[in-house]
Order: structure tokens, then C-alpha cells, then sequence
């Protein structure tokens, strides 16, 4: 017998959030050494709006720490108890990440569902995971927050049914199988995951070799990196290549890359999945071979909603996350999208663009072009006949103009930067 389906609270609350939108109370313990509370507070609102949860009402308390055993003080968990009743609500959201055992004491208490930030993000990943190793990264990450509910939950009914399970061998509990089915899934679930790694690392080496310079968008969620690509996708008179792209936090997790060519220069462009604000350890480890797409590059984008009141919080998320990926060292182009929105440019290190109304984009292309592609330079050279395949491999990063043949090869004029000519030369 499988114990795993359908025991956490959690899959069954997901199921409800598929079918409607729930009334919900946003409760939040608001930590001493938090600056940015209104900001975060306020994401996850927009979180909860990404979940199809209604929030119509909200309670907060300013604390030292998250109390051990209700996340809240006694006063306040009554009066979130009573605002429940008062409001009709059928959930309530925890703006913080907590302990198991809290969440597990709040739902007895409350008798009411109860979700913590953690739960909140991995449901909205769950629902949003369209790839195969999205799906594989988030029931990792889901079966790992569910199981200490789970172990808990069986516990408490060896203790009512007096130990060990029926037929299943001397000293073996229900909760003893369930880690061990669990453990198992996800176990299997890893080497799955670890062939799709390999497949994508194959796949990076080849467009190593191709000598393709790389282009992440990276920022936080909903900045605008699909708008993006999907512009410079239609001036490349590629719009049946666009990406999906839609006004919502995490509208989409798995990477997109798409050619783009301008001035004779082509690259890879990658669209990467949005960061947000203390994304919880589990889904950052679950999700690194994704996030790590952008370590890839050569150039980053850093995609910024200007019109964000919390745009400066965002920029340190990603700047953040970037840094525990292991990007943090790539050359990057500061781009603040959605200017139309703005009265005044706040920032001066970066472009300003609006994907909607078409401001920048010509700039931005200028600006990568020149950081992909230094200052060229012009010099003869003659490529014999049987290192003709220069050309063809390196004509995405270097302009040849043929000169004349000769009888040991084709003499060229190439345009290109001093370190690529170079390695031409080196390959003669």
C-alpha cells in the first residue's frame, strides 16, 4: 500500500485552490531586524493573488522572534481565531516561513487551513511547472517540505492504533514506511533529474562549440524578461518563436533560449525564471541546474520593473540569488523596463526601456552588441583550404571579406576583436 497520496493537508489544499479562489487572512509576525516588511509584505499579497487566494483581510504583529509553538502571542492568535470566524475566511496565509510543527498546531488551533510562504510558493510552482524537469524539481521540493507533516501526522496514529502496521513486519510502523516510500520517490526522482542535467550539459558544451556568444535576462519575477525577448524576438521578424509571457509572479519557470541576430552578430538569449525575495533553501537547491542557466553567460541582463515602488529590494534579491548560484562575476547591462510608467528616471546606471511602447530597445541592442563584441579591429590573413571551417565556425563572432584565392588558400579581411583573431591564428 502507498501511504503518501493524498495524506498531506497540503496536496488537498492545492487541489482546492485549483478548483476556486479562497477567502483568506494574511498573517504576518514582523520581525525586529526587518527593513524591508511593508515591501515583503505586500509581495506576498501579490503572491496569494499569483495563487488564486483571495486576501480580504490582514493581521500583523511586531515581535523579537516567531513564538515556538504558534508562530503568533496568545492575544493575537485569538483575534485572528475570531477575525476567521468574522470574515468567513477558509485560510490563512503566513507571510513568514515556519517550523512544521507551528504550522501543524495553528491548523488544531484555528481549525482552518494554514499555509506558510514556503507552502505558498511551491503550490504556485506546482501549478506553473510546464517542463519535465520543472516538475521533477518541484515534487522534490514539495515531497521534502511535506514530509516531517507527514512523519508527524503517522506518529500521532501508530500512537491511537498501537504500533506497528499489520503484515508489514516486526517493529514496522506507518510512519517508518512512509519515510521509506518517501526517500525512495525521492531518490528516483533525483536520478531522473540527474539525466536531464546531463542531457542539458551536453546540450550547453555543443553551443559552447558553435562559438555563439550567451545572454541571460535575469531579475525578479514579473520585471519584464519575457517581454523582452519576446521584442527582440518580433524585430528579428521571429514571432512565432515568442515565449509566454503574462502580467503575474512566476508566470513562468523554465528557461527559454531563442537566436537573436543584430548587426550581423548573432547570440543565444536565455529567459530565466524570476527570482523573489527570500526564496525558502529547499526550492533554491531544487531548482539550481534552472537558476544556474544564467552562470552560462557571457552577458547578464538585469531586468528591473522601474515603476516598482520596491524595485530597490528587488534588484537585491537578484543580486542575491546571482551570488548563490555562483553568477555574480559576469559582466552585466543595469535595465530598468516599464519607463513609460515613471515621471522621473531615479537611476542613472543602466537603460531605461519599455518593452510595451517600444522605448530603449535599440539602445539596450547597441549596448550588448558592444559588450558581446569589443572594438573591432581589421588584418589580412590567409586560411588554406583545409582550415576553410574556420569561417563557418566563427563567423557569429568576426566579419570575413573575401579577398581572392591563392594557391594555398583564400586570403580575408577579417573584422573582429583583437582576442578573436588571435584565436583564429591559433587554429591555422
Amino acid at each position: 500500500m502507498n501511504y503518501i497520496s493524498n495524506k498531506t493537508g497540503s496536496n488537498i489544499l492545492s487541489g482546492k485552490l485549483k478548483e476556486e479562489n479562497m477567502r483568506a487572512i494574511l498573517a504576518a509576525v514582523k520581525l525586529k531586524d526587518n527593513q524591508y516588511f511593508t515591501e515583503t509584505l505586500d509581495e506576498c499579497r501579490n503572491l496569494c493573488d499569483a495563487a488564486n487566494i483571495e486576501i480580504i483581510n490582514t493581521l500583523t504583529q511586531a515581535s523579537e522572534s516567531i513564538d515556538p509553538n504558534y508562530a503568533i502571542r496568545k492575544g493575537k492568535l485569538e483575534e485572528l481565531k475570531q477575525l476567521i470566524e468574522d470574515e468567513e475566511a477558509e485560510l490563512v496565509v503566513f507571510y513568514n516561513n515556519l517550523p512544521v510543527t507551528v504550522v501543524s498546531n495553528l491548523k488544531d488551533y484555528l481549525e482552518c487551513e494554514v499555509m506558510d510562504r514556503t507552502s505558498l510558493i511551491l503550490h504556485i510552482f506546482s501549478t506553473r511547472a510546464k517542463s519535465k524537469e520543472a516538475k521533477i524539481q518541484t515534487e522534490i521540493a514539495r515531497l521534502k517540505y511535506d514530509m516531517p507533516q507527514l512523519l508527524k501526522d503517522n506518529m500521532d496514529e501508530d500512537k491511537q492504533r498501537g504500533g506497528t502496521v499489520n503484515n508489514r513486519g516486526a517493529g514496522e510502523t506507518r510512519s517508518t514506511i512512509i519515510r521509506r516510500q518517501m526517500e525512495s520517490r525521492i531518490n528516483d526522482l533525483k536520478v531522473e533529474l540527474k539525466k536531464l542535467e546531463s542531457r542539458k550539459d551536453t546540450e550547453f558544451e555543443k553551443r559552447n562549440k558553435s562559438e555563439l556568444k550567451k545572454v541571460a535576462l535575469v531579475g525578479y519575477t514579473n520585471a519584464g524578461k519575457s517581454s523582452l525577448m519576446n521584442n527582440l524576438l518580433r524585430r528579428n521578424e521571429k514571432a512565432d518563436k515568442v515565449v509566454y509571457e503574462k502580467n503575474q509572479l512566476f508566470a513562468t519557470l523554465d528557461t527559454s533560449i531563442r537566436n537573436i541576430t543584430y548587426k550581423k552578430h548573432e547570440f543565444l538569449l536565455f529567459d530565466t525564471v524570476g527570482f523573489v525575495s527570500d526564496l525558502p533553501h529547499g526550492l533554491v537547491e531544487a531548482f539550481k541546474s534552472t537558476l544556474k542557466a544564467a552562470s552560462y553567460a557571457d552577458l547578464l541582463v538585469h531586468v528591473m520593473d522601474s515603476s516598482n515602488e520596491n524595485y530597490l529590494l528587488q534588484e537585491k534579491t537578484t543580486l542575491d540569488t546571482l551570488k548563490q548560484i555562483g553568477a555574480d562575476g559576469i559582466p552585466m547591462i543595469n535595465v530598468y523596463n516599464k519607463c513609460d510608467l515613471i515621471i522621473e528616471k531615479k537611476m542613472s546606471d543602466g537603460i531605461y526601456i519599455s518593452c510595451k511602447e517600444n522605448i530603449g530597445i535599440e539602445e539596450l541592442l547597441e549596448k550588448i552588441d558592444a559588450a558581446l563584441y569589443p572594438k573591432e579591429v581589421s588584418e589580412k590573413l590567409l586560411i588554406p583550404y583545409s582550415k576553410l571551417s574556420l569561417v563557418n565556425r566563427f563567423r557569429n563572432k568576426a566579419e570575413f571579406e573575401r579577398l581572392e584565392d591563392t594557391e594555398e588558400g583564400t586570403e580575408y579581411l577579417i573584422h573582429s576583436s583583437k582576442e578573436t583573431i588571435k584565436e583564429i591564428k591559433k587554429n591555422l
